[in-house]
């Protein structure tokens, strides 16, 4: 059981501590897209960057998706979290308009969020009435991504790490003495 519990921990730590995107700029631009200049999208608030283009929610999410695999040396996609488009305000920045927003994350880890702002269905149809399209570097694009990373220090992973190792080992010698001693 020891040998069990030592590999469990070293291959946590091992997980916990790969080297991974440490900013949003990490992450390769959204292709076909024009970087947005405005005011909370560059350097107000950190870790934030968005993009005009005509990539729609599945082409966005999967290439950021891809994209945060290929930043970290790990073998596995991060978790697909879908969130309601209301949250963007307090997970993107106030004020974010959202028709979607999803989240992608490697546990014990970081996040990444990925929201995306469609007045327009893929067929052109607006999806509301005064919809209007994105002006952007002399072109009309129909979609804008934004971008939050949230990364983690690691002084904050291994002190996540040596806590769960705690826990685990408080609680096997807790159960190991409360089963012997209801024998007793």
């Amino acid at each position: 059981m020891k040998v069990f519990f030592i590999s469990f921990s070293l291959v946590l730590l091992l997980y916990m501590v790969i080297p991974g995107p440490t900013k949003v700029s990490d992450f390769a631009h959204l292709p076909d897209s024009i970087k947005s200049d405005l005011e909370g999208d560059t350097i107000q608030i950190p870790n934030v960057s968005a993009y005009f283009s005509n990539n729609f929610r599945d082409y966005s999410t999967n290439f950021y998706r891809k994209e945060y695999k290929s930043n970290t040396w790990l073998p596995i996609l991060p978790l697909r979290l879908n969130h309601p488009p209301e949250f963007a305000f307090t997970a993107i920045k106030k004020h974010t308009d959202s028709t979607y927003l999803e989240e992608f994350v490697y546990p014990l880890r970081d996040s990444l969020y990925v929201n995306g702002l469609e007045p327009f269905y893929e067929n052109g149809d607006p999806r509301y009435p005064g919809a209007t399209q994105f002006d952007a570097g002399g072109k009309s694009l129909y979609t804008k991504v934004t971008l939050r990373y949230y990364p983690s220090a690691l002084w904050v992973k291994l002190l996540v790490w040596v806590g769960i190792m705690s826990s685990i080992y408080l609680l096997w010698h807790t159960g190991k003495r409360v089963l012997y001693e209801d024998r007793s």
